[in-house]
């Protein structure tokens, strides 16, 4: 299964783009799925206290995308994607990170990092309040990628038409 992982701090558009790029695919016929990020599901229902426990949302997420995997979806679009779970794990572990990394690299990912607009900003159902937050965790992102040699491309959040081509559907 081809995963496209959307990263980027809160307010990027990671989740505009997902849902774009996952209606495009599925109007051309491609077995496609949108994993949506939980925790953000979980912030709407004020469950602040799940939300603090990284080891469960990255559980949760792994699930979703498993369940995908064998159920033969050809691409699962992501706009979590399984290593910000080490960014925003409160206690950082060698052993929890490897896993982490072990699961995103059970499929064929496609990666892209979203490029800031700071006239673009939306926080909704997060924790980051500012911009300036945001943008720290833009970097923090940018420092996982490269400590753990994922490689991604970047793009605007609105540059969905790029994906299609990097994919070379039809």
């Amino acid at each position: 299964m081809k995963v496209l992982n959307f990263f980027g701090g809160a307010g990027i558009g990671k989740s505009t783009i997902a849902a774009d790029v996952f209606s495009k695919l599925k109007r051309k016929g491609y077995k496609t799925e949108l994993v949506g990020e939980y925790a953000k599901w979980l912030w709407y229902q004020n469950a602040t206290e799940i939300v603090e426990d990284q080891l469960y949302l990255f559980a949760e997420q792994a699930h979703r995308t498993k369940t995908l995997a064998k159920y033969g979806v050809e691409y699962a679009v992501c706009d979590s994607p399984l290593p910000l779970n080490i960014i925003y794990n409160r206690e950082p572990s060698e052993a929890f990170d490897a896993l982490v990394m072990q699961e995103f690299n059970r499929y064929e990912n496609h990666n892209y990092l979203l490029r800031r607009n700071d006239e673009f900003i939306s926080i909704d159902g997060r924790k980051e309040t500012n911009l300036a937050q945001a943008k720290e965790k833009d970097e923090q992102i940018v420092a996982v990628l490269e400590k753990w040699k994922i490689p991604y491309t970047v793009i605007s959040p609105w540059e969905t038409d790029k994906v299609a081509l990097d994919l070379k559907v039809r």
